[in-house]
């Protein structure tokens, strides 16, 4: 938890009239709407019969993990990689995020009663643990129990509480053999995000096997490859998976995979001095601005990133701490400008992103944007009303006049990352877009270990250029970052995951009921109404999905930008005579 000592004024209610007036006007703009679509993935595919057996892919990632176990604080994307190729999958995901049973571990998952909700696992019969053991009833018990909440030794441990567990109310074997019965003590409607990755019981039994424990190692794995030693093992920069001569499915065509620790702004170069086949050059395009080059026997694909950058507001301390300048500043910015600047240089759609919670490429997304007035005269209006008038104030160092309040200027700092020729863009534009309405801005470039436990943490912003994360379940994964603080006996603010530490009642009320919605279809209607409103509370303001630039050496099939698509690691490899 974070934790701040600034109080935070009540956020200002939206009435009834203002809110139907808002989904008409979404609901408008969502009609009839020409805006190019976004491309979900970008993939060298390849049938199964065209990919070579054998041969050791290396596939670069940031930083080995630092843990197994992702359902820890620390865990990070190659985390989420790894267990991928050695962990049950319950559900695996297409490139829109859809989830759909993986039926190597599940024969069947549904929803058989709907009071309470229930839902009915039958797994598949051949699914065991490395250690021989088959995938049953101990492993759902023993996940539930240390991801709930409601043994605090896990949390004291380390163990993250994952939403969704703390829902149910018992997990018993069902009336057939390889049967497992979930039983919800209130509806969750995400349920298909529970279980995934699954961890086998023994990693489960104490605190200390499922933090400490999962730190280099599994007590037993379920993949279609499994692990070949410890991260970093003998000084080396890789953590080596081989193929599980156990797996019960398609074979893997890859004899290993070696996961490379490569800095990101050396991944290019890795590629094409052929040290690695496979890397993410997503962060090297933030740094040039453009993306990188393509070299002789590679490809760069690109698609759009499940998650998008955003303008996050600090409205729990300083001047965004009133909604009304939050707002104002929110409909000063052009969006679209800032897309344009980042993406066509990418050759990418430059679409502005139209909801906090749902990505453009997502079943249910809709465009929520015009529930902000997005015009420079809108937002002199409002400032107009809040009290901020142009005067006798300046930009020190552009001259433009600054809007003040009695002898206080209206001058904001905008976080950006040292390094990033994106954000030295996107602040210029920024600058100049805000000026227009009288709002003075000043960059403030921090270095990129300091940037969220040294400013945004700790509440040391007004505005940042914050990359947000997306999820398949929004509902589950994302509601924290928009709920509204608490305050503690002390007077601190406890805000959680919410960096911009500002929500209401309302929208945790529209979250909460999405999460217990009895369809999907009214799930993505209550989180779209949520979205609408948190568009008006102006937390953060969505500028457009992040891009997804891989690099692949030639003859990697079935590999590439995923977008939300859960990778089938059996099926990658090479073609004929590669590798």
């Amino acid at each position: 938890m974070v934790y701040r000592n600034s109080f935070v004024r009540p956020p200002r209610e939206t009435t009834a009239a203002v809110l139907a007036a808002a989904v008409a006007l979404v609901l408008a703009a969502c009609s009839g709407s020409d805006t190019p679509s976004v491309r979900a993935d970008d993939m060298a595919r390849a049938d199964r019969a065209a990919v070579a057996q054998g041969g050791t892919l290396r596939w670069a990632v940031d930083a080995l993990p630092t843990t197994l176990n992702a359902f820890q604080a620390d865990a990070g994307p190659a985390t989420t990689l790894v267990d991928e190729a050695l962990l049950p999958t319950l559900f695996t995901l297409d490139a829109q995020g859809r989830a759909t049973a993986d039926p190597d571990y599940v024969q069947s998952a549904e929803q058989v009663a709907g009071s309470p909700q229930t839902v009915l696992y039958t797994l598949n019969p051949k699914a065991t643990w490395s250690d021989g053991k088959p995938l049953g009833l101990a492993d759902f018990v023993g996940q539930w129990h240390a991801l709930s909440g409601a043994d605090p030794a896990f949390a004291a441990a380390g163990a993250a509480h994952a939403d969704g567990y703390d829902s149910i109310a018992q997990v018993t074997a069902g009336a057939k053999p390889h049967q497992v019965k979930v039983v919800f003590a209130h509806p969750y409607a995400p349920w298909r995000s529970l279980f995934t990755p699954l961890y086998p019981a023994a990693a489960t039994a104490s605190p200390q096997a499922f933090t400490a424990g999962l730190k280099s190692t599994l007590t037993a794995d379920s993949g279609p490859f499994t692990l070949k030693g410890a991260p970093g093992e003998d000084g080396q920069k890789t953590l080596t998976v081989t193929r599980n001569p156990h797996w019960w499915g398609d074979r893997a065509k890859l004899d290993s995979v070696a996961f490379t620790a490569v800095n990101p702004g050396d991944a290019a170069a890795a590629l094409a001095s052929h040290q690695v086949d496979i890397a993410d050059l997503s962060r090297a395009a933030d740094d040039s601005g453009d993306t990188p080059d393509a070299t002789s026997g590679t490809a760069v694909l690109s698609a759009a990133a499940p998650g998008y950058l955003a303008l996050a507001f600090n409205g729990g301390a300083g001047l965004l701490a009133d909604p009304q300048v939050r707002r104002a500043v929110a409909d000063a910015v052009d969006r679209q400008a800032l897309a344009d600047a980042v993406l066509k240089p990418l050759g990418l759609p430059a679409v502005p992103l139209g909801n906090h919670l749902l990505m453009s490429d997502q079943q249910g997304y809709q465009d929520d944007a015009a529930a902000l007035g997005a015009s420079a005269a809108n937002a002199a209006k409002l400032l107009d009303a809040a009290g901020w008038r142009l005067g006798a104030h300046s930009d020190a160092a552009s001259g433009a006049a600054i809007r003040a309040n009695g002898a206080k200027p209206l001058s904001l700092t905008l976080l950006t990352r040292t390094g990033s020729a994106r954000d030295v863009t996107l602040a210029r534009l920024l600058t100049a877009q805000l000026a227009k309405v009288g709002i003075g801005v000043t960059a403030k470039p921090v270095a990129e270990a300091d940037f969220f436990t040294k400013h945004i943490a700790a509440g040391d912003f007004d505005l940042a250029l914050v990359n947000w994360p997306a999820s398949p379940f929004p509902i589950a994964d994302e509601a924290g970052f928009f709920a509204k603080p608490q305050v503690n006996q002390d007077g601190s603010l406890s805000v959680g995951q919410n960096l911009s530490a500002t929500g209401t009642d309302e929208i945790d009320q529209l979250l909460a009921r999405a999460a217990a919605a009895g369809t999907p279809a009214d799930a993505t209607r209550l989180t779209n109404e949520a979205d609408i409103r948190i568009w008006q509370e102006a937390p953060s303001l969505p500028l457009f999905q992040s891009p997804e630039l891989v690099g692949l050496r030639a003859g990697v099939r079935n590999a590439g930008a995923f977008g939300f698509a859960t990778p089938r690691f059996q099926d990658i490899g090479f073609a004929a005579g590669k590798g």
